[in-house]
């Protein structure tokens, strides 16, 4: 196998696990590292921790840049997972509390149909029974299959991950079931008004596929998850979420270095041997936990030679999933006066999704959007008086790339008032007299902070062929090498990521148990 070249005086140091990125597959992965003991280094080529865990200042306001909620968080008498891990590592509640949200979202059609759904199972469902009432037994049927999910998840997360899966087709048979179909398929089982399908498919941007096309596991999984433990938001948004695992990690003996961009991962005998930095310093270590997508990392970061075909085929066959397009707004008045009653509204053109979802391949008004009021559940998020709106649709990243420079603002500028006017013309008629900042952020916006392919925001589309359970696991195209982040195990998403990278951890855990090194 090939040995990649180095300078000798260069190295700096070595560490049993050098992680690279601190996104949030990063430092899940080095939480969960320092927690079981491990050394670790961190490297993360931004001056600030987090990845999309940002915000921005633009005037008198501090954005959020990309986050609406968390889901697993729950609260002191209902705690979900992700709330114990952070329980666990020191970063709750001392470090960091959270606002919860107090409904679910509030949804919202051009022909003026709107209802706002509650949090909670029973809750949830009798709404959805108060609304359509002819379907009063697929909902209720519906419903018990999501707790019989919920039931396989925690059986699998009771045995640490070491079940058979017998065992669980046996037990929990809704759990493989629901894997192998669309969300579509899914529904098919239950009920077939249209309206009722779009208004409890409203979370469908958040994996970024319709019905037709989405796993249903990735849905249900979390839907369950918000009706069961709620939704949160971190107080001092979501960098302080971040800020306080880094906070902890060091304080547990983690080491953690800024402006450290990884140019390559050093490889011998087959195995990683540590990383060089662009700037040329070297760090050696024992094993690499890698939060760049997987195809930048094996393709770019690693020598070409050491990469089997069969990974190769592995990170290119599922396709590139979809990238953002936010408006962030600054409004000069308070969210009860713009009529802004809920944390979540979806505006939706109709009730047909495949004709929104085939929206995200035009550069053209979007047809599904998302408004995000933050002072709605975090009033003093912006300054007295004031709102802070964010409105987000789902755009593919290539259709920006053949957008001439000449061009770019204009269109920029043109989509981001079409999402405006969209707001204007659903539930907030005077909002344009408010306006005090208005910036957008494009799919390159995306990419130039993230360095994502494509300006992917989840990563690789999660389908049926790529749900939560078929995904690229934490393995590596080499011994040694990990991954993490949306495009592997779970998915996107904040929670997801987190938990992928401990599951990465845990990986590198085993192998060196029992003695891979």
């Amino acid at each position: 196998m090939a040995n990649v070249n180095f300078d000798e005086s260069r190295v700096i140091s070595k560490y049993p696990v050098i992680v690279i990125g601190a996104g949030l597959g990063g430092l899940g992965a080095a939480s969960q590292l320092v927690l079981k003991g491990e050394k670790v280094l961190l490297l993360e080529k931004h001056n600030v921790p987090g990845g999309f865990a940002t915000s921005f200042v633009r005037g008198r306001f501090e954005f959020e840049g990309a986050l609406h909620e968390l889901s697993d968080i729950g609260t002191e008498d209902n705690k979900g997972a992700l709330y114990r891990y952070l329980e666990r590592l020191g970063v709750v509640p001392d470090k960091l509390t959270f606002k919860q949200v107090p409904e679910f979202y509030r949804s919202v059609y051009l022909d003026g149909f709107d209802e706002t759904m509650p949090l909670g199972f029973e809750e949830y469902k009798n709404k959805l029974i108060e609304l359509f009432p002819a379907e009063e037994k697929g909902i209720e049927e519906f419903m018990d299959m999501c707790k019989a999910v919920l039931a396989g998840i925690e059986y699998i997360a009771s045995k640490g991950g070491k079940f058979v899966p017998q065992e669980v087709l046996k037990e929990h048979p809704w759990l493989p079931r629901v894997s192998g179909l669309t969300l579509a398929e899914l529904y098919e089982k239950f009920f077939s008004d249209k309206k009722l399908i779009s208004l409890m498919s409203q979370l469908w941007g958040y994996i970024g596929l319709p019905p037709d096309r989405m796993n249903a596991y990735a849905f249900v999984a979390m839907l369950i998850f918000y009706l069961n433990w709620g939704a949160a938001f971190p107080v001092g948004r979501s960098h302080s979420l971040t800020n306080a695992i880094v906070k902890a990690f060091e304080e547990r003996g983690g080491e953690i270095r800024y402006n450290a961009l990884v140019n390559r991962i050093l490889v011998k005998d087959g195995r990683t041997c540590g990383v060089e930095l662009l700037n040329g310093d070297i760090y050696l270590s024992n094993a690499v936990i890698s939060n760049v997508n997987p195809i930048c990392t094996t393709m770019k970061m690693l020598p070409p030679e050491v990469v089997p075909e069969s990974y190769k085929k592995a990170i290119y066959a599922p396709q590139i999933g979809p990238s953002g397009f936010s408006v962030y707004i600054g409004l000069n008045a308070s969210y009860k006066k713009l009529g802004l009653t809920a944390h979540e509204t979806f505006v939706n053109e109709s009730y047909d999704m495949n004709r929104c979802f085939e929206s995200f391949f035009k550069l053209e008004q979007p047809k599904y959007i998302v408004a995000a009021c933050y002072n709605h559940i975090y009033e003093d998020i912006s300054p007295p008086g004031t709102t802070q709106l964010v409105l987000t649709t789902l755009q593919m990243g290539k259709l920006w790339q053949s957008v001439s420079p000449d061009q770019y603002f204009k269109l920029k500028d043109e989509i981001a008032d079409s999402m405006i006017s969209l707001i204007e013309s659903t539930i907030c008629p005077e909002i344009r007299d408010y306006i005090e900042v208005a910036v957008a952020a494009t799919p390159l916006t995306y990419y130039r902070y993230s360095k994502n392919i494509e300006g992917a925001i989840y990563g690789t589309t999660q389908d049926v062929t790529n749900g939560p359970l078929l995904r690229l696991k934490s393995r590596g195209a080499i011994p040694g090498l990990y991954q993490v982040g949306a495009w592997t195990n779970f998915g996107g998403g904040f929670s997801t990521s987190i938990l992928g990278g401990r599951i990465a951890a845990g990986m590198y855990l085993k192998d060196k148990i029992e003695g891979r090194w």
